[in-house]
C-alpha cells in the first residue's frame, strides 16, 4: 500500500457484470475509489452456468469468496446426452472431473458469481444502477462523462466493463462491426420457475445443427440453454426481445424432447437472454485515460468457457498494474496488456479450433459424440478435458 501517494484515485467503471465488480473489489483493495455504472435497474439474474476453474479459481480464492460461492455450486452428478425420449445415450461424470481437479472446481450461475463478488465489496464503493454513458471527452488531466440522466462528472480513468455489445468501447473505439469476429452460432438462456425436471444431471439434447441444455438448481428451477448454428448473422436489433423469442422459437418448437414445454415459458421469465457466439478482437485494449476489461475486449466467446473466470482474472491484472505503478495509467495499461493479451489470443486461438466441433453437424454426429462419450476411458479423456481447462503460460502475480 502506498499510502496517499497514488495518482488517478478515482476511477469510472462502466459494468456491473463478472469484470466491473471483480475490477472494483480489487482497486478499492488496492487504494483506489472505484465507482461503478450500470444501465440495467438491478444486478442482472439467470444467464447460463460456468465452469469455475482454473485461473479464475485462484482469484477467487485471492478474494476469500470460495466459500460463498460453494454455496451457489450447482453440483451436477453427470453431464447426459439424450435423445427425443430422454433416453441416456452418453455421459460424463462431473464429479470425476472435479476430482481430478483437486477439487478445485466449481459450476456456478455467471449471475451467482457476479452477485457473491458484488456483496463482497466494501460498502463504500458508489454503484448507480439504472444509468448508461453517453458521452466521454478526455484530456490530459482527466476524463470527463455525460451520462444519460444529464449529469456530468469528472474521473481520472476510465474503464469499460461492460461486455460484448460495449458502450465504452463503441463511444471510445469506434463501430463493434470492426473488432467483431462471429463463429456462426447463437445462443439463448433463461430460467423457468417451477419446472419439474428429475435429478442432478446437466441433460443435453442435440439435433443436427442445434442443441438444448437443461438443469435444475435451487429446488424447482430449471435453466434452459440453447445454441444453434446459423451461418449468416441473422437481422435483429440488439434490444428486440420479442423478435429474438421468435427466432429462438422457429428453431427450436418442433424438434422433439421438451423443447415445446420449455419455450412455452418462455414469455413468463425474467432473464431471457439472446446473443451471437462472437469474440472480440483488438489491437490495443487502450486510448489514452480509458481501457477496456473482460468481454468488451477479449471475449473469448461462449466456446471457450471462460469468459467469466478470465474477466475476473483480467481485473485483477488492471488493478494490481495500477497499484504497481501508484496510478500511473500509461505504464499500468500496457503492462496489463503485455501480461494478459498473449495469454487471451491463445484461449481464442483454441475457442475457434473447438467451433467446428462445437455442435454436431449430422446425425452420424451425434452418434458418434454419443459413443466417444461412452466408449473414452475416464482417463483419456479426462486429461484431454483437463488440458482445455488448464490456464497454462499464466502466472498470476501477488500484488
Amino acid at each position: 500500500m502506498h499510502g496517499n501517494t497514488m495518482d488517478n484515485k478515482n476511477i469510472l467503471i462502466s459494468g456491473a457484470g463478472i469484470a466491473g465488480v471483480s475490477l472494483a473489489f480489487w482497486l478499492k483493495r488496492f487504494g483506489f475509489n472505484p465507482t461503478i455504472i450500470e444501465i440495467s435497474p438491478k444486478l442482472r439474474e439467470g444467464g447460463y452456468a460456468i465452469d469455475f476453474m482454473g485461473a479464475g479459481y485462484d482469484v477467487a480464492e485471492k478474494m476469500n469468496i470460495l466459500p460463498e460461492l460453494e454455496k451457489v455450486d450447482i453440483e451436477f452428478s453427470k453431464l447426459v446426452f439424450v435423445d427425443k425420449d430422454n433416453n441416456e445415450k452418453g455421459s460424463m461424470n462431473y464429479q470425476k472431473i472435479k476430482k481430478l481437479m483437486n477439487n478445485r472446481a466449481l459450476t456456478l450461475l455467471r449471475s451467482d458469481l457476479a452477485k457473491v463478488i458484488y456483496n463482497s465489496l466494501d460498502k463504500e464503493t458508489e454503484i448507480i444502477f439504472g444509468d448508461t454513458i453517453s458521452k466521454i471527452e478526455q484530456d490530459e488531466e482527466n476524463v470527463t462523462v455525460t451520462f444519460k440522466s444529464g449529469l456530468s462528472r469528472s474521473f481520472d480513468l476510465l474503464v469499460g466493463a461492460d461486455g460484448l455489445h460495449s458502450n465504452v468501447r463503441n463511444l471510445i473505439f469506434g463501430d463493434e462491426l470492426q473488432f467483431e469476429k462471429y463463429y456462426g452460432y447463437y445462443t439463448s438462456s433463461f430460467t423457468i420457475n417451477k419446472f419439474s425436471f428429475e435429478g442432478r444431471a446437466f441433460s443435453m439434447y442435440n439435433v443436427p445443427f442445434k442443441q438444448v441444455a437443461l438443469y435444475s438448481y435451487a429446488g424447482n428451477k430449471a435453466a434452459a440453454f440453447f445454441i444453434f448454428a446459423s451461418p449468416e448473422k441473422l437481422d435483429f436489433e440488439h434490444h428486440d426481445i420479442e423478435k429474438q423469442k421468435q427466432i429462438l422459437k422457429d428453431q427450436f418448437m418442433n424438434i422433439g424432447w421438451k423443447c415445446s414445454e420449455l419455450l412455452s415459458k418462455i414469455d413468463s421469465t425474467s432473464d431471457f437472454y439472446f446473443d451471437t457466439v462472437s469474440q472480440i478482437k483488438m489491437e490495443k485494449w487502450s486510448k489514452g485515460r480509458i481501457t477496456l476489461v473482460g468481454d468488451a475486449c477479449d471475449c473469448p466467446s461462449l466456446l471457450s468457457g471462460k469468459g467469466s473466470t478470465l474477466a475476473m482474472v483480467g481485473a485483477y491484472i488492471l488493478a494490481g498494474e495500477l497499484q504497481q505503478s501508484n496510478g500511473n495509467y500509461k505504464t499500468a495499461f500496457e503492462q496489463y496488456e503485455n501480461t494478459f493479451k498473449p495469454f487471451i489470443n491463445k484461449k481464442q486461438k483454441a475457442a475457434q479450433a473447438f467451433a467446428k466441433s462445437f455442435v454436431p453437424k449430422s446425425d452420424f454426429g451425434i452418434w458418434l459424440r454419443n459413443k466417444v462419450f461412452k466408449l473414452m476411458s475416464v482417463w483419456l479423456f479426462s486429461k484431454i478435458l483437463l488440458n482445455q481447462f488448464k490456464d497454462k503460460g499464466l502466472i498470476l502475480k501477488d500484488y
